[in-house]
């Protein structure tokens, strides 16, 4: 292998590092919404983000269908670490043309001690049922904290075809 292209490949992680790290000086929070519309036979989960001030003051609100995944999370706090001691999944079923469908949205993990490399990081992975078979295995919409991996911004499910869409975006597009 060339020099110049040894050196570039050894200089990746460290971009991608150093990308982390000017995500990470704001402050971020997620924002995943789940909207069930029997009228439009679909449901449409969101991911997304909201930034500094705004996420900060932000009311979410199972009422509007906008939730946290910090909320399905208990976090302990020593004064040696502070860490993640217990997950919950949060379950929603939604009645469209062709059935019941369950939906799982559950905690997506980077690691537990949240003062590690990617530990205050969080993400969300969804599992869908249909007919008690799973039409969408658990699925992070976030497989990695670190490196520019495509991220999930928008997952529709159809009532009329049971069809499951998933839009995803790189990573530097999303933070």
């Amino acid at each position: 292998m060339p020099q110049n292209v040894a050196a570039k490949l050894l200089l990746l992680p460290a971009l991608f590092w150093a990308q982390a790290a000017v995500a990470g000086d704001k402050a971020i929070y997620p924002l995943l919404t789940y909207q069930c519309d029997p009228g439009s036979d679909l449901v449409k989960i969101t991911n997304s983000l909201l930034k500094n001030d705004i996420g900060e003051s932000y009311n979410y609100s199972e009422a509007d269908g906008t939730y946290s995944p910090w909320d399905l999370v208990e976090i302990e706090s020593t004064p040696d670490k502070t860490r993640i001691v217990k997950t919950r999944k949060m379950v929603k079923t939604c009645t469209l043309s062709s059935g019941e469908y369950t939906f799982t949205i559950e905690p997506q993990l980077f690691g537990r001690d949240l003062r590690g490399r990617c530990g205050a990081s969080i993400s969300t992975a969804l599992t869908i049922t249909y007919d008690g078979i799973d039409i969408l295995e658990r699925t992070p919409f976030e497989n990695f904290c670190l490196g520019n991996a495509p991220i999930i911004i928008r997952v529709t499910t159809f009532g009329k075809t049971s069809e499951v869409k998933i839009k995803r975006i790189p990573k530097y597009k999303f933070y």
